[in-house]
């Protein structure tokens, strides 16, 4: 098996794994417990698990203070946000749709890097960006009485959100760190936000039944270390915009097992208004001749 086939074979199964978060999460929900305690477990577990595995490289653990305090601005303020914005939606709307309208982020990359850093766009970016918009407005308004639009709004701003992580993720100093390290970092300084909140809050469910605690292990071991470490290893296979490329196969597992496992349904509008968005994602990974910021921080990947 040559190289580019396996490295294909690593993106896509990591794009699955990644593409289980939602039914993972689901599944834990059904079973007692909320979406605090999920996230804590979830990255706890994942924190630990990379520890090990920096620690079996010999990678140093130890940062700066300075980029220590980053690694917890992004953790904290970018991706718990960003993590508990989606599962929340969850709640709301099918995991299908909620994973769709997630993956607007590369287009609000695109916006931001346009205005903030005066970054170039090129044809396809705007096209991509056109069918972006037109998808996620199908998605938004005419999915029927039947979806809350609450659930449509967390969903939404949790692409937006990601989309903030993305950009910070990719800035100078953090590029140079290796990345399962930063992976690492992130996890941890999510799942201590996510005790803060929960002790805080009164939001913590530890005692739970087994499909819970299965649904936990899977987000954690499947959907966080396993989708992190194929991703990896995919990039140096087939280099990053080809992983990007194919990373679109996971809102369509999650509408796919949304359908099989919850009975979801999945109406013409929204099937079209979903193909519109994926492949505006699948646009902006193709573009060669701009590297996108989810490019530049691919090293540094994590998914929701």
């Amino acid at each position: 098996m040559s190289n580019k086939t396996l490295g294909i074979i690593y993106a896509v199964s990591s794009a699955v794994s990644f593409g289980f978060v939602p039914v993972f999460a689901v599944i834990a929900y059904n079973a007692g417990t909320n979406a605090v305690t999920v996230l804590l477990l979830r990255f706890l577990i994942a924190s630990l698990i990379l520890a090990g595995i920096l620690r079996c490289r010999k990678v140093e653990l130890k940062v700066s203070k300075k980029l220590l305090g980053r690694l917890a601005y992004i953790g904290i303020v970018g991706y718990a946000a960003t993590t508990i914005t989606v599962f929340l939606s969850y709640n709301y709307i099918p995991i299908g749709l909620a994973m769709t309208l997630h993956f607007i982020y590369p287009a609000v990359v695109a916006v931001l890097s346009f205005f903030i850093f005066k970054e170039k766009m090129p044809a396809l970016k705007m096209i991509a960006l056109a069918i972006s918009i037109v998808g996620v407005y199908i998605l938004a308004g005419n999915t029927g009485s039947s979806v809350d639009l609450k659930g449509v709004a967390l969903a939404l701003a949790s692409g937006i959100l990601y989309s903030i992580y993305t950009i910070e993720i990719g800035k100078e100093e953090l590029m140079a760190m290796d990345g399962l390290l930063i992976t690492f970092y992130v996890s941890f300084f999510s799942a201590a936000a996510f005790f803060i909140f929960g002790a805080a809050s009164r939001n913590l469910m530890f005692s739970m039944q087994l499909p819970a605690v299965l649904g936990i292990l899977g987000l954690a071991l499947i959907s966080t270390v396993f989708g992190i470490l194929a991703y990896n290893k995919s990039i140096q296979m087939i280099g990053p915009t080809y992983a990007a490329i194919f990373s679109t196969s996971a809102p369509i597992t999650s509408v796919v097992m949304g359908i099989i496992l919850f009975s979801e349904k999945l109406s013409l509008t929204s099937a079209i208004g979903s193909i519109m968005v994926i492949a505006s994602v699948l646009l902006f990974s193709y573009d060669k001749n701009a590297k996108t910021e989810e490019g530049k921080a691919s090293d540094a990947s994590q998914n929701i």
